[in-house]
């Protein structure tokens, strides 16, 4: 007995499938419980092809990019023929050859558009891989080749050409970086040698250097230090370090040194003081004395360093007698200006004492004025030292009009 039905036969217990377009007549199973129920069964399972079929085709007619579907379309193509199902194949087939041509026009159409992108990328490649500026060429190489990434392909009888010179392009400019920045990093360590030659150098150059000397050094070596160019930022940092490591010690050893020197030199620094005041002295033994004070000051400061303690009593001789040599010019110049230019012997002597006495006057009234006045002062804060010199000072000014006073009276 044979079943028939509008897409298969049952013959002998066996199913087959119709005949359709250029594929021959199929066995795809044997009949189970009934013909129709076997009907019906592979009936289903003809209609699952035919929605994977509708899924695909929902997804096409979605897609911006339909070509990329070619590939489902083109296994359900090969796959239908194949099928163990009951249906009509022949319409469902030629529907999917239809989507199969349709997508392999827009695919042409887009391959010609890609190889007109693709072109134009070419060249703005060509442009952009011949700058050596090599930070922003990077950056537009690597926009291009993303731009060329997301752009489909080519035909096929194009294909090796443009990418055979994109890959050229590439290759090229890598390549060419590549070579720079080994170059580049070879020059760093030239340089690096460089500062290691020039730290060696100044280790020599600052080693003994006294404190006077070691200014204009230091200056010198900053200017070589600038010349000798860039190198990574650590490299330059650690040999940095190393030059300010040299110039600490050798400011530190040349203050040792100094020290040591001046330690040894306060015996004959205290002796070279002595002796200066004692012609200090010998000058104010004329009443009218002839010196520069300016000269004074600047010999008493190139005598050097004494102790502390030795320091005070001979800084408290000196300024007596620098404060009399400094009185007595003051006092001949007041002298002569009373008298225009006239020496008379006795007037000059009565007026330089009356003037004198006037001045003394003057500062003991200033001097008590500032003793009964002093409980009031607010001593805080380093204001006790200020008020004690000042009172020291005045007390001093004193002394010394009362000291000229004396001699003027030997004099007579």
């Amino acid at each position: 007995m044979t079943e028939i039905s509008a897409f298969g036969v049952i013959r002998e217990g066996k199913v087959f499938r119709n005949a359709f377009l250029e594929f021959p007549e199929k066995e795809i199973g044997e009949v189970r419980e009934s013909e129709g129920e076997t009907f019906s069964y592979f009936q289903g399972r003809f209609d699952l092809i035919e929605k994977d079929v509708a899924k695909v085709e929902a997804k096409i007619n979605e897609a911006t990019n339909k070509g990329s579907y070619l590939m489902k379309i083109l296994h359900l193509k090969n796959t239908i023929p194949t099928a163990d199902a009951l249906g009509d194949f022949e319409a469902l087939y030629n529907k999917v050859c239809a989507y199969e041509q349709q997508l392999e026009a827009l695919i042409s159409q887009n391959r010609v558009k890609n190889l007109e992108i693709k072109t134009a990328l070419l060249a703005d490649l060509t442009e952009a891989t011949k700058s050596s500026e090599w930070k922003s060429a990077t950056e537009k190489v690597k926009l291009l080749q993303s731009n060329w990434t997301k752009t489909g392909a080519v035909a096929e009888d194009k294909k090796e050409a443009i990418e055979g010179s994109y890959k050229e392009l590439i290759d090229g400019f890598y390549g060419r970086r590549a070579s720079f920045y080994a170059d580049l990093e070879k020059m760093m360590v030239e340089k690096e040698a460089n500062y290691e030659a020039f730290l060696k150098e100044a280790a020599v150059r600052l080693k003994g250097v006294p404190v006077s000397g070691l200014k204009s050094l230091n200056a010198g070596l900053m200017e070589e230090w600038k010349s000798l160019g860039r190198i990574k930022r650590e490299k330059q940092n650690e040999f940095w370090a190393q030059f300010q490591a040299l110039t600490k010690s050798a400011w530190n050893e040349a203050r040792k040194t100094k020290k040591a020197a001046n330690k040894s030199d306060l015996g004959a620094n205290k002796k070279n003081k002595e002796e200066f005041i004692e012609k200090l002295q010998s000058l104010n033994k004329d009443l009218v004395p002839k010196v520069d004070l300016n000269a004074i000051k600047t010999e008493w400061r190139a005598l050097g360093p004494v102790s502390k303690q030795d320091m005070n009593e001979l800084q408290s001789a000196y300024l007596m007698q620098y404060d009399m040599l400094s009185e007595k010019l003051f006092l001949n110049s007041m002298v002569d200006k009373r008298l225009k230019g006239k020496d008379q012997g006795k007037d000059r002597n009565r007026l330089r004492n009356r003037i004198l006495r006037d001045l003394l006057d003057r500062d003991t009234r200033e001097l008590n004025a500032f003793k009964e006045n002093l409980e009031k002062f607010n001593t805080s804060g380093g204001f006790h030292e200020m008020i004690g010199g000042k009172l020291e000072q005045q007390e001093r000014k004193v002394k010394v009009k009362k000291m000229i006073l004396n001699q003027l009276r030997s004099s007579e």
